[in-house]
């Protein structure tokens, strides 16, 4: 095993060696960190896809803000996923559009994250995270135009309901509560009364407040994964 992708903390066994020989094999991105967000393991597929050469810098022991990589300005928002991941205790999924490779083009990639537990304790102890390209042709139409950020296929907060959530996620298009009522089969009425509900479990009184709110929390990221699988839905986002 190169001793460039290791931490001090996984040669002390904190990941199985049947793990690391597997993430060691494989062409695509993997990677450990602990309860703070620092790297504690980092493969050979995800120091090539940050254009990182190991040799000149080793990303175990470091955080996202740290690396030599554009991915290091939106450090902050890898650090939220995951807390997300370890206070949920479940797999997350995200988009992450960034400047990736040696040519250094802005392409999709899938970002799975999912609790690391002990061996001997069962306590879960960090996050592990594997890199997939998005390679749904009609997905990556949708994506390949945007500017480097993120996607999120889970709600920040557990605080809105499953309905809530799919108003805000058309409110957040800056559509009226008549076009959303379209979409979701309700009267705009009922939308209305939604998003009065959504107002107050957030805390605000208006959409310019829950903008904000959303831009702060991440859920001007959330995207429901039930309006990914027809392309129609992501088309229609600009209606009025």
């Amino acid at each position: 095993m190169n001793s460039d992708c290791l931490s001090r903390d996984t040669q002390d066994s904190v990941i199985a060696p049947q793990l690391l020989m597997l993430w060691e094999s494989s062409r695509e991105p993997w990677g450990v960190k602990d309860l703070d967000s620092r790297y504690l393991y980092a493969n050979h597929a995800y120091y090539d896809l940050l254009n990182i050469n190991p040799a000149l810098f080793t990303i175990p022991g470091r955080f996202d803000h740290e690396l030599p990589s554009p991915v290091a300005d939106f450090a902050s928002h890898f650090q939220l996923h995951d807390r997300c991941t370890i206070k949920q205790q479940d797999r997350l999924c995200s988009i992450e559009i960034h400047c990736y490779g040696r040519e250094k083009l802005i392409q999709p990639y899938f970002f799975d994250k999912y609790p690391l537990y002990h061996q001997i304790s069962r306590e879960c102890i960090g996050s592990i995270f594997h890199a997939r390209k998005v390679e749904d042709v009609s997905l990556q139409k949708q994506l390949c135009g945007k500017s480097p950020g993120y996607f999120l296929f889970y709600p920040p907060e557990p605080i809105f309901t499953e309905g809530e959530l799919d108003v805000i996620f058309f409110v957040l298009q800056n559509m009226s509560s008549k076009v959303i009522g379209r979409h979701l089969g309700l009267s705009h009425r009922t939308v209305e009364n939604k998003l009065q509900g959504i107002y107050q479990k957030a805390g605000v009184h208006c959409l310019r407040q829950f903008s904000e709110y959303s831009r702060h929390t991440g859920f001007d990221r959330y995207v429901p994964q039930k309006f990914l699988k027809p392309l129609s839905q992501l088309l229609m986002l600009d209606a009025r």
